[in-house]
C-alpha cells in the first residue's frame, strides 16, 4: 500500500467493525483494483473536512458489480458530494450511457471532482442537477416516457426522504432495475432493491 493510501483511509463505515481487518481487504482487494481517477477522486475527498461523507471505495467496488452485471445504462444519483460514485459510474457504464445527477449544491463536486472527471473523459455522460431531489423526481414522472426507463439508481442524501425516494425510484426503475441506498441504516454499508 502507498503512502497516499495510508493517508486516505477511513474507519469502516459498515458492518465490519475490526478495523485492522477492513484495513487488510481495502489493502488487499479494493486498492488494487481502483481505477486511477477514482484514486485520485478519493485522495483528493480526503482532505475535505466532510470527507466521511464520501462513498467508501469498498462499497464503490460492489456498486461497480451491480452495474456490470445488470448492464446498466441510463442511471440516476442522489446526494453526489465530491461525485466519487458518481465518476465510478461514468466509468462502469458504456460510452453512449447517460446519469442523472442530483445534488442541493454542486460546489464540491464543481470544486473537487469534475476536474477529475473532465480528465477521465467522462463528463459527457453526467447530467448534473443543482436542486433537491423530489421535485427533480416529480418532474421526472410527469413525462411517461421516464417510467421504467432506469437500469440503476444509487442514492446517498438525506436519509429522512429516502421513502419518498423510493416510492418514485420504483416507477422510474425498470423491471429488474437497482437501487442502491448508501447508509440507509446506521452502520449499515449497502441496502439494494429490485424492481421485480
Amino acid at each position: 500500500m502507498g503512502d497516499s493510501d495510508k493517508k486516505t483511509t477511513t474507519s469502516s463505515k459498515g458492518l465490519l467493525k475490526n478495523e485492522e481487518l477492513y484495513q487488510y481487504i481495502l489493502e488487499t482487494c479494493v486498492y488494487p483494483r481502483e481505477p486511477q481517477p477514482l484514486k485520485e477522486l478519493r485522495e483528493a475527498t480526503a482532505a475535505h473536512p466532510l470527507a466521511t461523507m464520501g462513498t467508501a471505495p469498498d462499497a464503490g467496488q460492489a456498486i461497480e458489480m451491480v452495474l456490470k452485471l445488470i448492464n446498466a445504462k441510463k442511471t440516476l444519483e442522489i446526494g453526489v458530494f465530491t461525485g466519487y460514485s458518481l465518476l465510478l459510474t461514468a466509468l462502469s457504464i458504456p460510452e453512449d450511457g447517460k446519469i442523472i445527477a442530483i445534488d442541493v449544491d454542486r460546489k464540491n463536486y464543481d470544486e473537487i471532482g469534475l476536474p477529475i472527471i473532465r480528465r477521465a473523459g467522462v463528463e459527457h455522460k453526467i447530467d448534473f442537477i443543482e436542486s433537491k431531489a423530489l421535485p427533480v423526481l416529480d418532474k421526472l414522472l410527469e413525462d411517461d416516457e421516464n417510467e421504467g426507463s432506469l437500469d440503476f439508481a444509487f442514492v446517498d442524501a438525506d436519509k429522512v426522504n429516502c421513502k419518498n425516494y423510493h416510492e418514485r425510484l420504483m416507477k422510474l426503475l425498470k423491471v429488474g432495475g437497482v437501487v442502491v441506498y448508501d447508509n440507509i441504516l446506521s452502520g449499515m454499508v449497502q441496502w439494494l432493491c429490485l424492481r421485480t
